[in-house]
Parts: structure tokens; C-alpha cells; sequence
């Protein structure tokens, strides 16, 4: 069965994940393992990376810009866009200490889920935070599982009840504690606004914040860290947060002149802070959580409005704009009804077809069967759907991700010495 899954989403063109050696799980094991950290039952370290550039290496510095798959980048970089990620490729291009891997993100294909996995090191079926919008039976309603908070509101966490601890919600430690307890050290360079948020107490609370008031402090604060080194000569972690493509690119759209001008403003902050330091022992990796497909408006489907599909579900819709969960007593009945309502929109599959085939990591499967809707609805192509209406309101985007199409699952892992 699950070979039988695998090859029915191949041959509908979408691009299964991959925990083994090539997916976004692989770069915080590599990051472990380059400063001495890695454990047995970690993740493996990335497929194919060239051992010279983990020699001698005393610190790491992973840099995660939030939407920008592996097409963007190339699209960006032919463009004259990004002229100095574009100098890393010709370097890796020379194998001039430098190399660029064709990875995949996991899956689903959310922010949600991968910042989760960069900061544990360990996949959606182990952490748990498996969607933007996810049915927790701990609250007993659909959860925004950046915030943890309800998700048809459009601000607050149950964590502002300061009875509730964030930890005590995590499912797997961070690697941020590991560093800590075995004499290194982390950073976590991100917007102001995540300080003392849900996810950054949850995961993060070990690491040192860094705040950015604004997107162009953040080349600033790495250059300052690499250069002071804090840290002595203790292993160190720094992780370095782009925000502003993934919001252009929702907003406006992955191919237009506005996501090509955040790109162009990521790659000149962070050319400011690295483009003049020589290879010497600071492994780089640049990364993304996840690409975006380009989708249209008009043709968003409101399924929250859709009173037959509802009633056939024991609880509310949930998950992304290209991924339903449906959560229901009768999933063969709502697979069909897809299927004659919406004729070749979606793909369809159980949650357990997709447990066994691997998709949502490894490791015990108890947090995706609560979490996960009995049936998993796919979108491809230009289409995505309004799952939830967040303060009455229905999303629509032009830029989306969440599925497993190759715009959204192909993210570019980057590493230099620098």
C-alpha cells in the first residue's frame, strides 16, 4: 500500500517528501554534527554534502528564508535578482568550497510544521505541529498552530493564560537545549515580534534571542556574531529568520516584480554581512521551510461553505489552503463526494495510507491520527481552498503551499565555508 500511495501522487506529478538524506529535517542534523552533536538517533546528515565542508568547522550559521523554493531561487538568480546567492552558485558551481543540494521540505509543506523541525531536528510525526490549521483535542477546536491560538480569531494563544506553559505542550526537546547541555551555544536571529511568542517559548527557549526590529538588522546581527564570537571557543548554532518573501509571495504572487525586489533585499543584507569574509570555519547553510505555487484568486474554492462536505465531518475543516484535512466517521463517502462535486481537483488518500507510506515522518503516528483528519484532500495547479474563515473572512491568496506539488516541496539547501 504505501509504494501503491507513493506511486499514485508521482504519477499525478506531486513530489513525495524525503527524511533520509535530502530533506529539510537533514540540515539541523547536519548543523548537529558539524559542531559535535549529533546523536545516533538523530536524522542523517545530508545526502551527497561534501565532506570538506564540514572540516574544521567550530561554528554554524543555518539562514532559513521563509518561501524561497529551489525554482525561485534560479528564477531569481538568472534575473540579476539575487547577484550574491547567484556568486555562491557559480562557487558551487567550481566546487570552490561551496555546494548546492536539491532538496525537499516536509510535509505538509508549511512554516508551522518545518520551523518546528529545524529547531528539534526531527520530523511532523515526531513534533507534532503538522499544519497551520490543526484540530487539537487538547482545546477542543481548530488551532493557527504558529500562534497557538484559536483559529478563526486573528490574534491571542491560549499560552497568554499565564497558568499554561508552552513546554509543556512540546512533544520532543530542541536542539537548542542539546547545545546548551553540552557546553555550546545557540542564537536565534528573528523579527522582535516572535519574542515570547508560542513557538519561540515552545522550541526556542534555550537558544539566546536576537531581535530584529526591522528585516535589514537582520545581515547586521549576523556579521556581529560571526565576527565577536560571543561564544569563545565553545561549539555555536546561529539561525538567521527572512520573513518578507513568504509574505510577498502570498500576498502578491511568486513571479512578480514585488517578490523579485524581496529577494533582491534579502540577498543585498545578507551580502552585506558574508559576501567579504574568506572560507574559513563557519559552515553556511541556506535553506527554506518550503516554495510557493502560484495560485488565483478567483478560483479559490470556499469549502468552509460547503454544507453537504460539513455535515459528513465529525469535526471542522483544517489544515492548508492546498491540503484539507477532513476529519469524518465516513471516509469513503467524503472521498466520493469529492470527487463528484469537484471532478479532478483533488487527490485524495487516508490519513493512515499516508502514516504507512511515510509522508508525515517517522516515528509513533499517535499525534498525526488526532491531529490529521481520516482523509487528506490534495490541490494542484493553480487552485487552493478557503479551509477556514478567520475573523469572517475568506482566504484568498496568489501565492500558496501547504501540498506537494514541485514549486512547493523543492527547497535549495546551500552550504559554504565562510
Amino acid at each position: 500500500m504505501p509504494d501503491a500511495l507513493l506511486g499514485r501522487l508521482q504519477a499525478r506529478g506531486f513530489l513525495p517528501p524525503d527524511y533520509d538524506g535530502r530533506g529539510l529535517v537533514n540540515v539541523p542534523a547536519t548543523a548537529l554534527a558539524a559542531i559535535g552533536m549529533r546523536d545516533a538517533a538523530d536524522p542523517p546528515i545530508l545526502s551527497g554534502l561534501d565532506p570538506a565542508l564540514l572540516d574544521g568547522v567550530r561554528q554554524v550559521l543555518v539562514v532559513l528564508a521563509d518561501g524561497l523554493g529551489t525554482g525561485q531561487l534560479e528564477r531569481l538568480c538568472a534575473a540579476g535578482a539575487m547577484p550574491f546567492l547567484a556568486s555562491i552558485l557559480l562557487r558551487a558551481e567550481r566546487r570552490e568550497q561551496a555546494q548546492l543540494l536539491d532538496c525537499v521540505t516536509i510535509f505538509p509543506s508549511t512554516t508551522a510544521a518545518a520551523v518546528t523541525t529545524m529547531n528539534t531536528a526531527r520530523t511532523p510525526q515526531e513534533h507534532g505541529n503538522l499544519a497551520y490549521f490543526c484540530w487539537l483535542e487538547e482545546f477542543g477546536e481548530v488551532v493557527q498552530m504558529l500562534r497557538w491560538g484559536p483559529a478563526v480569531r486573528g490574534r491571542g494563544s491560549y499560552f497568554d493564560d499565564s497558568r499554561l506553559d508552552p513546554r509543556t505542550f512540546a512533544q520532543v526537546p530542541s536542539i537548542h537545549r542539546r547545545i546548551r547541555e553540552r557546553g555550546g551555544q545557540s542564537y536565534l536571529i528573528e523579527p522582535e515580534h516572535f519574542r515570547g511568542q508560542a513557538m519561540e517559548r515552545m522550541h526556542g527557549a534555550e537558544a539566546t534571542f536576537v531581535g530584529t526590529i526591522r528585516p535589514s538588522v537582520m545581515g547586521v546581527r549576523v556579521k556581529q556574531l560571526l565576527d565577536e564570537r560571543p561564544w569563545g571557543t565553545k561549539p555555536a548554532y546561529v539561525y538567521a529568520y527572512w520573513e518578507g518573501i513568504d509574505y510577498i509571495a502570498h500576498r502578491l504572487g511568486p513571479r512578480g516584480p514585488e517578490h523579485a525586489a524581496e529577494a533582491a533585499a534579502f540577498d543585498s543584507n545578507l551580502g552585506r554581512a558574508l559576501a567579504a569574509r574568506p572560507a574559513a570555519d563557519t559552515l553556511v547553510l541556506l535553506t527554506a521551510d518550503h516554495g510557493h505555487a502560484a495560485v488565483e484568486p478567483e478560483r479559490f474554492l470556499d469549502l468552509h461553505d460547503d454544507t453537504d462536505l460539513v455535515a459528513m465531518l465529525r469535526n471542522p475543516l483544517a489544515g492548508e489552503p492546498r491540503l484539507a484535512f477532513l476529519h469524518t466517521d465516513r471516509p469513503a463517502e467524503v472521498m466520493a463526494y469529492l470527487d463528484h462535486r469537484y471532478p479532478g481537483l483533488f487527490t485524495t488518500f487516508l490519513r493512515d495510507e499516508g502514516i504507512a507510506a511515510g509522508l508525515f515522518g517517522r516515528g509513533d503516528p499517535t499525534l498525526v491520527r488526532r491531529r490529521v483528519g481520516e482523509v487528506c484532500a490534495l490541490m494542484d495547479g493553480d487552485r487552493g481552498a478557503s479551509i477556514v474563515r478567520v475573523e469572517g473572512q475568506v482566504l484568498r491568496q496568489r501565492g500558496s503551499h501547504g501540498g506537494m506539488t514541485p514549486d512547493e516541496m523543492r527547497i535549495p539547501v546551500l552550504a559554504w565555508r565562510a
